[in-house]
């Protein structure tokens, strides 16, 4: 049965019953999810519990939420729905990920498949996916002319799905160009940015012909906030991290720092096929000026998206929008 909300909305003089203050969307959000995985069904109930115990930054939801907002700042209820469905979405793709990459922990706590087990991890990411797409499936908007927002997601999660096959094929492929990377990433991490932005967008009173501009802004924060990944792979510790660093390198996931040294440092291909260490590794991306240049992609991605958000009419949104691409790429120092 599809999850029922019980919505406590804002009651000010004048305001419609059915929109809320985006603050107090975030939280509903929020909340929202925190609920789904812990009334969960029994034969998981455990494992969506775990999962409960560590939430993430919720960028994906506050973007749809921001999106989502009218021209007089307040966001429908539906759109809590949609930022539900959007995390619990990327909630299963992390638990498959985890399982791909060997990671022990995410969000600070023990991978799923590491308590739980490989085959039981796979069933709830499954779960995950299915509900989502329930949960999306009961919006509905008020100007059918701009399409069903539940129709929207499928096309992005087959661009997501597609993005992590081509990572998977490209494992241990020194090889690998900066084009072909900034493919693999536009599809498994991008495209949920663009969903939710997409989303948000339908949600929204924007006139019809702002729909490429939101998905392009999508498009690129989901660039920035990957390359920022990347870069904290490297840069950061696993304390602040609250997951394994270093491990892009060391289940040969080939991201754009790497890419970089190895176009420096022609000799540092040999020295990887003949086998070297993680911290080798990190010293010859830092040596090279790996994490420089992929900070320098960053700032290109981050430029466009302002220039797009500048040209919203919402000054609302364009301040919400703003907050969350400096977000995205706080995890990169000196920019």
């Amino acid at each position: 049965m599809t999850n029922k909300l019980n919505l406590k909305l804002i009651s000010t003089p004048g305001l419609s019953s059915d929109r809320l203050e985006y603050g107090v969307a975030v939280r509903l959000a929020e909340s929202e999810v925190s609920k789904i995985l812990k009334a969960a069904p029994l034969p998981i109930r455990r494992q969506m519990q775990h999962l409960a115990q560590a939430t993430g930054k919720g960028i994906r939801a506050q973007a749809l939420l921001a999106c989502s907002m009218e021209s007089d700042g307040l966001v429908g209820c539906q759109a809590i729905n949609a930022a539900a469905s959007i995390e619990l979405l990327h909630l299963a793709t992390l638990i498959h990920d985890d399982i791909i990459d060997n990671a022990d922990m995410r969000r600070g706590i023990d991978a799923l498949h590491v308590k739980f087990g490989e085959k039981t991890a796979v069933l709830c990411g499954d779960y995950l996916f299915c509900f989502a797409f329930e949960l999306a499936s009961t919006l509905v908007l008020q100007e059918m002319s701009k399409g069903e927002t539940a129709g929207v997601l499928p096309s992005y999660f087959t661009a997501i799905c597609l993005g992590e096959i081509r990572e998977f094929n490209n494992i241990g492929n020194f090889a690998l160009t900066e084009n072909e990377y900034l493919r693999i990433i536009s599809g498994k991490t991008a495209a949920l940015f663009q969903a939710s932005f997409h989303i948000g967008f339908l949600l929204s009173d924007e006139p019809p012909e702002n729909e490429d501009i939101y998905v392009e802004i999508g498009r690129q924060l989901g660039m920035v906030f990957q390359l920022a990944d990347d870069c904290l792979d490297y840069i950061s510790s696993e304390k602040k991290a609250k997951k394994p660093v270093l491990s892009d390198c060391r289940c040969g996931v080939i991201t754009l720092p790497l890419i970089y040294a190895l176009q420096v440092d022609k000799s540092l291909r040999g020295k990887m096929l003949n086998g070297i260490s993680e911290k080798e590794i990190k010293s010859a991306v830092l040596a090279t000026g790996g994490i420089e240049y992929t900070q320098s992609k960053i700032r290109e991605f981050r430029a466009e998206a302002k220039k797009l958000i500048s040209s919203l009419e919402n000054k609302k949104k364009r301040i919400r929008l703003e907050i969350l691409l400096d977000k995205a790429a706080t995890v990169v120092v000196s920019l």
